[in-house]
């Protein structure tokens, strides 16, 4: 974050050029001293014994063959590229390996089957078929998705095995980030609402604090995930801030749950929406209305002190009527409060005064930018670099204003 944060600062100031390509002789450097750090790591996880032939990456590789993941299957089910192996020790891993590889949804089902499908297995079979999908473009990608229908194997399969009542793969954050792509490119939204709902309502087993906090967090990283999966698989930002005030309306009505829970709850998935928003600027297809409703939900969901930043934010990122009245206000409060912010907000506000001098500088207020690059050089030395001597202006690269910018800065 604090990288990123020390670029923008750097493209603001000096919209230094982009780095060249590598050219042939420094990507053969590049390679060497990668092949290099990966035999030395390989050598130090299996160093090779003086006087045997076997070279340490086999030993490496019949590691990962022994994965009690990849059980015996029958050789009647395995793909014909591995029907071509040798048979060798480790053949029946290897052809179970290239099966699962493959052919993900039928191993998956052949697993189901065999009654030894578990989180696990159903994680690899997600993971490959993702990998396995095209990557031409978005929407053969999310045509390839539906017609797998491995979001709706793997609903099944909760149901059949009875996870789906007791809802325990929720704690597992990695297996619902995975599924839920799918899901939403198969339209499959219903057990993920049902989740969402009896998760809400429901209590936690455990009676310990940090259990609680925990499966709080748990729920929101699943409606973090939904949101995500509907704006890269499904219809856009627009529908993934419709689905997150739905939620956020039953529960801010909800006579089930406390404020607290319902903000930790939410806080995931509405700073992603913020950000996302924040991120598209002029393209965001977004109506008034859906803007107006992410708004008014911060109120809701983010902890008091980032309350009047992200509605700055959502000011300086309208797509048709950008405005920086809200964020001028909260440059000032912070100058005046000489930078004494919580550190987790302070990457945060760094980012929304960047954001700042970019709407202004668009809108020709070059003296205001000014001051705002001022304040965040002053207050905000260590994130966006400047403590380190990376302000390194290019005159002769800068357009107008940028250069009307520095000369004000070095005044």
């Amino acid at each position: 974050m604090r990288k990123s944060l020390t670029l923008s600062w750097r493209f603001l100031t000096s919209k230094l050029h982009q780095p060249l390509p590598l050219n042939r002789r420094e990507s053969q450097q590049l390679l060497a001293r990668l092949n290099d750090s990966f035999n030395r790591n390989l050598d130090s996880q299996y160093p090779q014994n003086l006087g045997h032939s076997e070279h340490s990456p086999d030993q490496h590789i019949n590691s990962l063959l022994r994965s009690p993941l990849f059980g015996d299957q029958q050789s009647q089910h395995l793909s014909s590229s591995a029907r071509g192996i040798e048979t060798t020790q480790n053949a029946p891993l290897v052809r179970d390996l290239m099966f699962a590889i493959e052919q993900p949804v039928d191993y998956l089902k052949l697993q189901v089957a065999a009654g030894k499908a578990n989180i696990d297995t159903a994680k690899l079979a997600l993971d490959n078929q993702m990998e396995k999908n095209p990557a031409s473009s978005s929407l053969d990608l999310k045509e390839s998705m539906k017609i797998s229908k491995i979001g709706s194997l793997v609903v099944n399969w909760l149901w059949s095995s009875g996870r789906y009542e007791r809802m325990d793969f929720i704690k597992d954050r990695i297996f619902t980030t995975r599924l839920m792509p799918f899901l939403v490119a198969e339209g499959q939204y219903k057990p993920v609402w049902e989740w969402l709902q009896r998760s809400c309502t429901g209590q936690c087993q455990s009676s310990s604090k940090e259990a609680q906090l925990s499966f709080h967090k748990d729920i929101g990283a699943m409606l973090k995930a939904l949101c995500q999966s509907e704006v890269t698989y499904g219809q856009g930002l627009e529908s993934a801030i419709r689905m997150f005030m739905t939620s956020y309306k039953s529960l801010r009505l909800s006579s089930h749950i406390s404020f607290s829970v319902a903000q930790r709850i939410h806080v995931s998935a509405g700073t992603y929406l913020i950000w996302k928003f924040a991120s598209q600027g002029a393209s965001a297809e977004l109506g008034d209305h859906a803007i107006q409703d992410l708004a008014r939900s911060i109120d809701f969901w983010a902890s008091s002190q980032m309350v009047a930043p992200y509605q700055a934010l959502i000011d300086l990122s309208h797509p048709r009527a950008p405005n920086a009245s809200r964020a001028l206000k909260w440059i000032s409060m912070i100058e005046a409060s000489d930078g004494q912010l919580a550190k987790g907000t302070r990457q945060a506000n760094v980012r929304i005064g960047l954001k700042t001098v970019e709407v202004l500088l668009t809108q020709g207020s070059t003296k205001e930018a000014a001051r705002v690059m001022k304040v965040l050089q002053t207050m905000f030395a260590s994130e966006v670099g400047s403590d380190r001597g990376s302000f390194q202006p290019q005159e002769s690269e800068e357009e107008s204003t940028l250069r009307s910018l520095n000369l004000l800065l070095t005044t």
